[in-house]
């Protein structure tokens, strides 16, 4: 089997590579054709499975007392009980109930993972229930991103409905990415996703020029940053003595109804300062005409 290289190891690098998910455009009878590796195939199953495992206690954590053993049964009851107000609680409340088979499918005694036509099969038996679920490894990969998205998001300035979003955004490519599911209700519920915000990539914007004229707030991005297709801005602005952020993609040829700009509020104590961390972000010179970059 092949060695990852050696920075693949170090869970502390941030990198950022090209991401890969398959896209069927029409169905076919013919597949291209793959070396058999089924040894790592499985390997790299059940370490992905693994790593949702842990997710899945860390969510269980966060979404009330923590359930001792995480019983495949228990956490149903849980799941039944989750508030599901807010679109943010009902998208994770779905990512627990998947995450619950994986863990039943390597914690119960029934369990299993198995790979076949480069899809993981996470299955279990409890209870007479069976549970299973057939996904990518880019759609497990995909729930443990969640997941680690969710949990910091809850303690960041970004306002509720970019968290809202973005959480969306990822459950929408998450259940893209299943091809079978089965618990106590059969279904994944999907959630409709008005913004369709793109969550691979986000251009920080800070203190963007605008105007305001009837009722909509304008903001000054020119025809090359306009299109948010090709740059996905987030636009943190100053309005009102309030800092607010907000994605290029909630505008309209450029501008927001200032009815709208209340949901765009960063959550920050005094409504302006952003925390430290911030500042590498938007880290920067300013370059006087004439001189060298030195």
């Amino acid at each position: 089997m092949t060695m990852p290289h050696p920075f693949c190891c170090d869970p502390g690098r941030r990198l950022s590579l090209p991401e890969h998910r398959a896209l069927e455009i029409a169905s076919k009878k013919r597949t291209l054709q793959f070396a058999a590796d089924p040894d790592g195939e499985l390997a790299e199953a059940r370490q992905a499975a693994a790593r949702l495992q842990g997710a899945f206690a860390g969510l269980d954590a966060a979404l009330g007392a923590p359930l001792p053993g995480l019983d495949a049964m228990a956490v149903w009851g849980k799941y039944l009980g989750l508030p599901k107000d807010r679109p943010t609680d009902k998208v994770m409340a779905e990512i627990y109930r998947a995450l619950r088979i994986v863990a039943a499918a390597l914690g119960h005694e029934s369990g299993r993972i198995e790979v076949r036509d480069g899809l993981v099969k996470a299955a279990a038996v409890v209870e007479r229930t069976a549970l299973t679920l057939r996904i990518s490894l880019a759609g497990m990969a995909l729930l443990e991103s969640a997941v680690v998205y969710g949990l910091e998001a809850a303690s960041s300035p970004y306002p509720e409905a970019y968290v809202e979003a973005m959480l969306l955004r990822y459950w929408a490519d998450i259940t893209g990415e299943i091809h079978w599911f089965y618990d106590e209700d059969q279904r994944l519920y999907q959630f409709r996703d008005r913004l369709c915000l793109n969550r691979h990539l986000r251009f920080d914007c800070d203190l963007p020029k605008y105007g305001e004229t009837g009722g909509l707030i304008r903001f000054q991005l020119g025809e090359r940053y306009g299109d948010a297709g090709r740059y996905p801005l987030d636009l943190f602005a100053v309005v009102d003595e309030r800092l607010h952020i907000i994605p290029a993609e909630a505008l309209t040829d450029a501008a927001l109804a200032r009815e709208q700009l209340p949901r765009w509020r960063a959550r920050i104590p005094d409504g302006l300062t952003l925390p430290a961390r911030f500042r590498a972000r938007f880290g920067r010179e300013i370059l006087v005409p004439g001189l060298p970059m030195i």
